[in-house]
């Protein structure tokens, strides 16, 4: 079963901890030091309020911690700064460019993950992407759950491999995969682990 972290800077801070950029940079790196220690397949820097420049020094510091490690990194949606930092690859949105145009736009062998939600989304990727993430399929937030069993109706429709999204932990993971994930996608989980990991978060890299 592949895992794919997705990050949220602002997640890797307990509650009512003080909220430090500087502090959230150290730990997204060592969110990748996390992640190359536990064989994630799939990191996705996801901060989307971040300057190109930032982002691009922050994807450099992540790469360097990941080195030798089979951990991927993709950058969301700026498949601009993936090539920039030399990432593995980009995660593009629901609105960012079609996976058909970032795949003439890129390298033989740059990764390209989509978001999707539907039949349309996937058939548009299809071809063109190496993988999906889809969801929601368990509850979470006030977003619409799409459910398990649409997700393995979808899964059933396409040869990409789909990512489960959405309320999956290392718990439930097993129901995804019967329902034809190849793994599953997650913020929250894997940043609740890091947080009561012996390995501090805050260290430098």
């Amino acid at each position: 079963m592949q895992r794919y972290l997705i990050t949220d800077r602002r997640q890797l801070f307990r509650s009512g901890e003080t909220y430090s950029e500087a502090v959230a940079q150290a730990r997204l790196v060592a969110l990748a030091r996390f992640a190359a220690q536990n064989n994630i397949d799939y990191l996705q820097l996801r901060e989307k309020d971040l300057t190109a420049r930032h982002l691009t020094m922050t994807a450099t510091a992540m790469l360097a911690t990941l080195k030798g490690s089979r951990t991927r990194l993709l950058i969301n949606d700026r498949f601009d700064v993936a090539l920039a930092a030399g990432a593995h690859g980009v995660h593009l949105t629901t609105h960012s460019l079609p996976a058909a145009v970032v795949r003439r736009c890129t390298p033989d062998g740059f990764l390209i993950a989509v978001s999707t939600h539907n039949r349309t989304e996937i058939a548009a990727a299809e071809g063109f992407a190496d993988f999906a993430v889809c969801g929601p399929v368990f509850p979470t937030g006030n977003k619409a759950v799409l459910g398990l069993a649409a997700f393995a109706a979808l899964a059933r429709t396409t040869t990409l491999p789909l990512f489960a999204l959405g309320g999956v932990t290392e718990h439930n993971a097993r129901l995804v995969v019967q329902a034809g994930a190849v793994g599953f996608a997650a913020i929250r989980a894997f940043a609740e682990v890091l947080l009561s990991s012996p390995v501090r978060q805050d260290q430098s890299p």
